[in-house]
């Protein structure tokens, strides 16, 4: 079937966006590089068209992992036989597998040979996990977080050195925790549940239970000192040299999260590979203490992250109203009950992180009413973006909220911002002389501090999270209920 697309990204689109909204303002190039593949130095502006051309390409033939699993997710609700065994050919041709038509290995499995900004390793020095030996054979290494059938795009020309005539190529190798979380647990475990009907039915050499079994041993390995698991291997370079293995994501190890409860309960239910419990609930208790020690007592949200310093391996905190993230809050609450969090934090603490969320990143909010139409990624008062895929997050998590408060009042409020997506980002377009509708990513072009752009493009993943919205089905929950605990 091939890989899906996270995005329908005519070229028209990137032709029509202003030169001074190309490239984010705190990317620009200032300096001149070395660049291998041209055999020369190439300057700044070519360095920028050549950031511009990558963002085209990757949206146009590119599928994120985690679009990818909600993609499978939707289809899987939407229940057609064909399509569910589409979703686990996908399942196990491309992720498990980890190969595309024109990608061998799409796993971050090269042997580690030192970390880079530790001035271990300068060439070939492969992705790093964990301590100990540090590599991980192909069946247990992360995928890349972006996959493509393609690995060149002909017709195209590398902009950092057009003079040379090279093709642009594929460029973006990162496995990353969150995505994988998604790719080899939430999206499998569901689909198995949705095909399946029931956990009784589901056989114990399932797919879903093969890759979560392979996805299993770099989770330990990959534990960090204040009990997140890392946001990716060290060696996963990204803007200005920055190594990311020296991170952990709130919202990356909520993902996790959500699926080690999956597979617990499956396990627990099922009476098979019981031996895998001890990790499962350390991994479960880890993360859970971790996220809330990310709990900003100051500000009333759960911080988006932090990283450890390079050299003395202390860690810090993420801070300030920039890196304020949304999903961190509507995600956490989903996964960890808000009852659990007015527990730890005080009386409706949960509501009231949702107040604060409103207030800092809230999408056309109403005084009076208390709604806002939607979200969008970070503080939103300047910007007014409107996040189709996060507002969704927002919507999954007001409607648990109104099953663990038994409060109508949450699910009102939900159906209004679901009704809000369906009025202002619903759009239609032409896919291989096909009329299709779909749900933007977002209501404008916007540059996530967070490290991506936003697009007023028709997104996958909005899409399926509409689908399982409309359909009532939480993707954090195996089965798809709102609620929070496993019986």
């Amino acid at each position: 079937y091939g890989v899906p697309r996270s995005y329908y990204a005519p070229a028209s689109y990137f032709d029509s966006i202003p030169a001074d909204q190309r490239i984010p303002q705190a990317h620009q190039n200032k300096l001149p590089v070395w660049v291998d593949d041209c055999e020369q130095v190439v300057h700044p502006n070519a360095l920028d068209e050549y950031e511009f051309e990558t963002e085209r390409f990757l949206s146009a033939v590119g599928l994120n992992i985690y679009d990818g699993a909600l993609w499978g997710m939707s289809l899987a609700v939407l229940g057609d036989p064909d399509d569910i065994e589409e979703v686990i050919s996908y399942e196990s041709q491309i992720i498990q597998s980890g190969m595309t038509c024109q990608f061998g290995d799409v796993r971050g499995d090269a042997q580690c040979n030192g970390v880079i900004v530790q001035k271990e390793c300068e060439f070939d020095c492969g992705f790093c996990y964990g301590t100990g030996d540090r590599t991980l054979p192909k069946q247990n290494a992360w995928s890349f977080r972006m996959l493509s059938d393609y690995w060149a795009l002909d017709g195209t020309v590398d902009l950092r050195c057009p003079e040379r005539g090279l093709r642009w190529t594929w460029n973006d190798y990162r496995p990353v925790l969150g995505e994988n979380s998604w790719a080899f647990l939430v999206g499998p475990l569901q689909t198995a549940f949705l095909k399946y009907g029931n956990l009784e039915n589901i056989p114990a050499n399932d797919i879903s239970i093969t890759m979560a079994l392979s996805f299993l041993p770099s989770l330990t390995k990959m534990l960090s000192p204040v009990g997140a698991v890392y946001y990716s291997p060290k060696n996963t370079i990204t803007y200005a040299d920055k190594d990311t293995g020296f991170d952990v994501s709130t919202e990356n190890n909520i993902s996790l999260l959500s699926g080690l409860k999956m597979l617990r309960y499956l396990f627990e239910k099922k009476n098979i590979n019981l031996d895998k419990l001890a990790e499962i609930n350390h991994l479960i208790d880890s993360i859970t203490s971790y996220i809330k020690s990310s709990y900003d007592t100051n500000n009333g949200y759960f911080r988006q992250g932090g990283s450890f310093d390079i050299y003395t391996g202390e860690f810090n905190w993420a801070t300030g109203s920039t890196l304020f993230a949304v999903d961190c809050q509507t995600w956490a609450m989903s996964v960890i009950s808000p009852l659990l969090i007015d527990q730890w934090f005080g009386p409706r603490a949960s509501v009231k992180i949702w107040e604060t969320t409103k207030k800092f990143g809230g999408y056309q909010c109403d005084a009076n009413t208390g709604y806002c139409q939607g979200v969008g990624f970070t503080t939103n008062t300047v910007d007014k973006v409107f996040s189709g895929e996060w507002t969704l997050g927002a919507v999954n998590m007001l409607r648990i909220f109104e099953k663990e408060y038994n409060d109508p009042s949450f699910g009102t409020e939900a159906q209004f911002m679901l009704n809000q997506v369906k009025a202002q980002l619903v759009a239609t377009a032409t896919i291989d002389d096909k009329q299709v509708t779909g749900v933007l990513y977002a209501n404008k072009r916007y540059w996530i501090p967070f490290g991506w752009w936003a697009n007023r493009l028709l997104s996958t993943v909005s899409t399926a999270w509409t689908i399982l919205a409309d359909n009532s089905y939480n993707p954090f929950h195996l089965g798809g209920e709102y609620i929070v605990n496993y019986p």
